[in-house]
């Protein structure tokens, strides 16, 4: 008797236990919830071409508008005010605004580093040959700039007195002037890197600094460059469709991976970059899917190099285990 009292109730329990998942998934469903995810101009928009192509909806009661920036600076003033809800972001810039600001969780790492040292200079042939070189690049106080500097320490120059950075341009300024022999160094990503390298007579990619690093830190692949990051609206609110929003990226990195050609015409329709260039540029992008709850060991890394280098680049200090969203 007791036993058939002791099954009964657990028949009960677990009726109990279904209700609530089914009310609570209905209840997500129900309750729409307006997002508006953040894509820029450049390379780290490619990651989201077929996003943007299908206009991707989510489900579970979430509409989701595409918004296309100019450069990640552009959209921190939108995160803090709500106005942004799922941002395509240098990794330092994701970390710093969870540990200072409005609390945005890493879903995802999107890309990995694609900077390049192109010199129309046939004497640098190593780091240290860059002193006295002026250097152009872009990103003052995002990932670049730390980067290089960092790289510049480790083989013994003094960034601020050895060589002098430059960031009077944007990439594409910046491409066009080494195409045009106006300046002979930069530290560029791709697709511009290609491109100057297929359009200028004299100008090549001397100098890699994933393999730098790689050869300072140690590990086996390119460090992580660029952060998928959520607000606290969209994964304390509907969890379920911040889930499906990281499936669809990563799916959409595979899709432009597997299909150049395609995804460069919608980056172009979308007013992200030129689909020549693009085209050509993707398999050498950087972009690749990692999921936040499997990236931290090489995220911690990096941001490791950074706190190091600067603790304001980061926050002060490394985020903690909230930053990951999935774990």
């Amino acid at each position: 008797m007791k036993n058939r009292l002791y099954i009964f109730f657990l028949i009960i329990l677990l009726i109990l236990s279904i209700e609530i998942v089914v009310a609570e998934g209905s209840r997500e469903q129900r309750d729409e919830l307006n997002i508006t995810v953040a894509v820029f101009k450049g390379p780290s928009g490619i990651a989201a071409a077929k996003l943007l192509g299908d206009n991707f909806q989510p489900g579970f009661g979430v509409n989701i508008e595409y918004i296309i920036l100019s450069s990640p600076l552009e959209a921190v003033a939108k995160m803090t005010s709500g106005e942004v809800d799922a941002v395509f972001l240098p990794l330092n810039m994701a970390a710093k605004l969870y540990t200072k600001g409005p609390k945005f969780k890493l879903a995802a790492v999107s890309g990995l580093g694609s900077l390049y040292m192109v010199s129309s200079d046939p004497s640098i042939n190593t780091w240290n040959d860059l002193k006295g070189k002026t250097i152009y690049l872009t990103g003052k106080g995002a990932t670049p700039d730390y980067l290089l500097r960092y790289l510049l320490i480790k083989n013994g120059l003094d960034p601020e007195k050895d060589v002098t950075l430059n960031f009077s341009a944007q990439a594409p300024q910046i491409a066009q002037l080494m195409i045009a022999e106006r300046a002979d160094t930069s530290f560029i990503p791709q697709p511009f890197a290609l491109q100057i390298e297929m359009k200028s007579e004299t100008a090549k990619t001397i100098l890699d600094p994933q393999k730098e690093l790689l050869r300072i830190r140690g590990g086996e692949q390119a460090f992580p460059f660029t952060a998928f990051a959520i607000s606290p609206k969209l994964y304390e609110n509907k969890p379920n469709a911040a889930n499906a929003l990281s499936e669809a990226l990563e799916k959409s990195i595979n899709w432009s991976l597997e299909n150049p050609k395609k995804a460069a015409v919608i980056i172009e329709k979308f007013g992200i970059m030129n689909a020549t260039i693009t085209e050509e540029a993707i398999p050498v992008s950087g972009i690749k899917y990692i999921h936040a709850s499997t990236a931290q060991e090489s995220v911690e890394d990096f941001l490791n190099m950074m706190l190091e280098l600067d603790p304001v680049s980061v926050g002060g200090a490394l985020p903690d285990e909230g930053f990951y969203f999935g774990k």
